[in-house]
């Protein structure tokens, strides 16, 4: 009994015991399929995971290969068909290179962060983008502007190994990147000072008080510019129906201009201007230890170098300096008639200078009497060394004289420099007065004080270079300047 009671059990463990080897196959299939898929999520997610490391950085190098093209270009790029073409080459190459991206995967490809521009929407392609398509012309106050580029490269399929076992046959991998170039706009100012031919002005007035009195008369001047020293409340004034206008892209004006320059008929409107300084301060005047000459002149018809009390009558005068110590008059149809002549306004004192305010000999030609003068010349100096200092100079006036010349009638220079006068009139301390009509000077004129008293006058000054004192002054302007640098800063997110 005890016997096969034992047996009983034992018998029952068996079936049990088989029993339990189906549950078991049952369950080992179950954790082999758990670690098939485990071993997909790990073998095929790290190699895709691999494979999206190469996509970023293909993507990175592609984004800045087109940076670095556009770079290259600079100013020069205008977005033209071949200049883009040439960007979108360097970026598929480098996506080539790197990725093994091939040139029919960018056809239609799409990016739904696309930058505004597509260079390459020929094929249907937004997956190369840019923010502009060419530069702009920078604007005012412009500092900087940046054009980006975007890259998504085209979709990569991944085979998947043991992925396969839960039905994923591929893993999809793409990247994209942004980089950029910025273009820096600098902008420069810079004063320049040149020296230009010619003095700083065709008629220079150096007066301190009311230098300028033009009242009725009309003044036109060419070839440079008009300049009133004075700062006293009125330093130059014209009547209602005079004018002094300046043609040929000269200013009018000094150091209290507008503001001191009385009347309407200042043209163009006076401006503010530096003062000048003499600009003929440099030539040495005659007398004691001068090359001028120290003989006595004559009387005759024709004249001869020399120092001379007065001139008066028609005379042809021979090259050279003319001392005059009182007066020189013209009447009637009196003419002085030369070439190469300079003449020399000294006081009674000569050889002495004149003294401070003295007024010495001085100019008056009423009528039709005229001054067809034409100053000594370079050619002339050659053979002459004593004129030399003063070439292109006409009327020379001891910087102490304040008399006043006058130029009346309607004869003086009438017909201008074709059958007239020219060179400079200098009387730093004397007054130039301007009467008659219709005559031209074609001079430079610096004078203490210039009126046109009495009845309308008109007069042209004309300031021929080539027939003056040779000059140079100082200018100063100042020039703008802007300047652009291209830089691919590299990527930018």
């Amino acid at each position: 009994m005890v016997h096969r009671l034992i047996r009983v059990p034992v018998r029952k463990a068996h079936s049990f015991r088989s029993d339990e080897s189906g549950v078991v196959l049952v369950f080992t299939v179950i954790v082999m399929s758990l670690m098939m898929a485990l071993a997909a999520l790990v073998i095929d997610l790290g190699n895709a995971r691999q494979q999206d490391r190469q996509a970023e950085a293909a993507a990175d190098a592609a984004a800045l290969a087109g940076a670095q093209r556009l770079e290259d270009f600079g100013s020069t790029f205008t977005g033209s068909t071949s200049q883009w073409a040439e960007i979108n080459a360097a970026v598929k190459s480098f996506a080539t290179v790197n990725f093994g991206v091939a040139a029919s995967s960018w056809i239609g490809c799409s990016d739904s962060k696309a930058l505004t521009y597509h260079p390459d929407a020929g094929n249907s392609n937004s997956c190369i983008s840019a923010d502009l398509a060419y530069w702009p012309p920078a604007l005012p106050n412009e500092a900087s502007l940046t054009n980006r580029i975007r890259v998504q490269l085209p979709e990569h399929l991944v085979e998947t190994g043991f992925g396969k076992a839960i039905d994923q046959d591929s893993l999809s991998v793409s990247a994209a990147a942004v980089s950029a170039v910025t273009r820096a706009t600098t902008s420069a100012t810079t004063t320049v000072i040149e020296e230009e031919a010619g003095g700083p002005c065709a008629l220079c007035v150096l007066g301190p008080e009311l230098s300028l009195d033009g009242q009725n008369g009309d003044i036109t001047v060419r070839g440079g510019n008009v300049v009133v020293n004075s700062t006293a409340t009125t330093g130059a004034s014209l009547h209602s129906n005079g004018h002094v206008k300046v043609l040929g892209g000269g200013t009018i004006g000094g150091p209290s201009a507008p503001g001191n320059f009385s009347g309407s008929g200042f043209s163009p409107a006076p401006t503010n201007l530096a003062p000048v300084s003499d600009p003929l301060a440099a030539v040495p005047a005659c007398g004691t230890g001068s090359t001028c000459p120290t003989n006595s002149g004559g009387s005759s018809s024709t004249l001869n170098p020399g120092i001379y009390t007065n001139i008066s009558g028609s005379h042809t005068l021979n090259p050279g300096i003319y001392i005059v110590k009182n007066m020189i008059t013209l009447n009637g149809n009196d003419l002085l008639v030369g070439s190469g002549v300079m003449l020399y306004l000294a006081c009674s004192s000569y050889p002495n200078p004149c003294t401070t305010g003295q007024a010495g000999a001085w100019i008056k030609a009423t009528g039709n009497g005229a001054m067809r003068l034409k100053p000594p010349t370079a050619a002339q100096c050659a053979s002459n060394s004593a004129i030399c200092p003063y070439v292109g100079l006409s009327i020379f006036a001891d910087r102490n004289n304040t008399a006043t010349s006058t130029y009346r009638g309607n004869g003086t220079n009438e017909n201008g420099l074709n059958n007239g006068g020219a060179g400079t009139f200098y009387l730093k301390s004397g007054t130039l007065d301007l009467r008659g009509n219709g005559y031209t000077l074609s001079s430079q004129i610096v004078v203490n004080f210039l009126t046109m008293e009495g009845n309308p006058s008109g007069v042209s000054v004309v300031y021929d270079l080539s027939q003056n004192v040779p000059l140079t002054h100082s200018v100063e302007y100042t020039t703008s300047s802007s300047a652009q640098s291209f830089d691919s800063g590299g990527l930018v997110g």
